[in-house]
C-alpha cells in the first residue's frame, strides 16, 4: 500500500523538511534518487524546504528531526507522534490563564480520590464524548457501567483499572451525562433568540462540549457542523459568547505560517473525577 505524505503542504516549511527526512530513510531506505522519482509532483521543493529549515527551524523541530536521523524515532509512525505534537496548540493568553485553575483543580483531584485518580487522558477524554449520546438515549446506570467498561478496553488495554479506579470512570461520565441533560438559563435565551443557524451551532457544540469543558473550534468546522456560511461562523459565535453560553479562551489566527483554532470554554462547572 501507497503511503501518502501527511505535512508536505503544511505553511511551515521546516515541518515539511521533518517529514521528508523522514520518508527518505523509514520509506525509501535513504535512497533520495528514489523518492524523488516517487514523489516527482513536488519535484525539487525540498531543497526550499531544507534551506528554510536551516534558518529559521525551532529548538523542539530540531530536536524532532535529530530523533530521525540518530535512530531514536525508529518509525514514520513514531515520527509523526513528534511531529503532531509539535503542532499541538499551546495556551497563551486568556487560554493559558484559563488552564491554571484547571491543573490546580487537577492536582487536588489526585489527592482527594489517591489510587482511584485516573491518569489516562484519552480515556477521560472518551468519556466526555460519549457523554452526549448516553444522554440523548437515556441509557441506565447499567448501560453507562457497560459503556465504561468497553472504553477501558479500548483505552487503557495495557494499564487496567483497579475496581476504585473504574467507579471513578463510571461516576465521571454519569455527571457528564447529567450535565447534558440539565436544561439552564443560558440556552432558554439561545432559543428565545429565534435565529435557527444559532441554536444548531450551539446544538453542535454541545453534542462535543460538555460544561466547563473547552473546544477548538475553527471556522472551517463551525462552517461545516452547523452547515453555514464561513461569513456567518463570526456573528453567531460572538452572539453565544454575548449570552454568556461560551467564553473565548483564545482568539483563533489563519495566515501563511499559522492556523490556530479558536478556542472556546462552555460556561458551567468545571468537568471533575472526584466521587464526592
Amino acid at each position: 500500500m501507497e503511503i501518502e505524505p501527511k505535512y508536505f503542504e503544511h505553511p511551515d516549511f521546516s515541518i515539511r523538511c521533518i517529514e521528508w527526512h523522514a520518508f527518505k530513510k523509514f520509506v525509501y531506505g535513504g535512497n533520495l534518487n528514489a523518492m524523488c522519482e516517487g514523489l516527482s509532483q513536488y519535484g525539487q521543493s525540498w531543497m526550499l524546504w531544507l534551506d528554510t529549515y536551516g534558518q529559521k527551524a525551532k529548538p523542539t523541530q530540531r530536536e524532532v528531526m535529530r530523533a530521525v536521523n540518530d535512530g531514536t524515532h525508529q518509525s514514520l509512525e513514531e515520527c509523526y507522534k513528534a511531529i503532531a505534537r509539535l503542532l499541538k496548540p499551546r495556551a497563551r493568553g486568556k487560554a493559558l490563564k484559563d488552564k491554571k485553575p484547571r491543573t490546580a483543580q487537577a492536582a487536588f483531584q489526585r489527592e482527594h480520590l489517591g489510587d482511584a485518580f485516573i491518569e489516562n487522558e484519552s480515556l477521560i477524554t472518551a468519556a466526555r464524548q460519549c457523554a452526549f449520546g448516553l444522554s440523548e438515549m437515556k441509557e441506565s446506570e447499567e448501560d453507562i457501567a457497560a459503556k465504561a467498561d468497553e472504553l477501558v478496553v479500548e483505552h487503557a488495554k495495557n494499564e487496567p483499572l483497579s475496581n476504585e479506579q473504574r467507579q471513578t470512570l463510571i461516576q465521571f461520565i454519569q455527571r457528564q451525562v447529567d450535565r447534558h441533560l440539565k436544561p439552564d438559563t443560558v440556552e432558554a435565551q439561545i432559543i428565545d433568540a429565534d435565529d435557527k443557524s444559532l441554536y444548531f451551532m450551539w446544538g453542535k457544540i454541545k453534542r462535543y462540549c460538555p460544561k466547563g469543558d473547552t473546544i477548538a473550534w475553527t471556522t472551517a468546522r463551525a462552517s461545516k457542523e452547523a452547515h453555514c456560511s464561513k461569513a456567518d461562523v463570526k456573528p453567531i459565535m460572538k452572539k453565544l459568547v454575548s449570552l454568556g453560553a461560551l467564553t473565548l479562551t483564545q482568539e483563533g489566527k489563519a495566515s501563511q505560517s499559522s492556523k490556530r483554532a479558536a478556542i472556546y470554554r462552555r460556561e458551567g462547572l468545571m468537568p471533575c473525577l472526584c466521587t464526592s
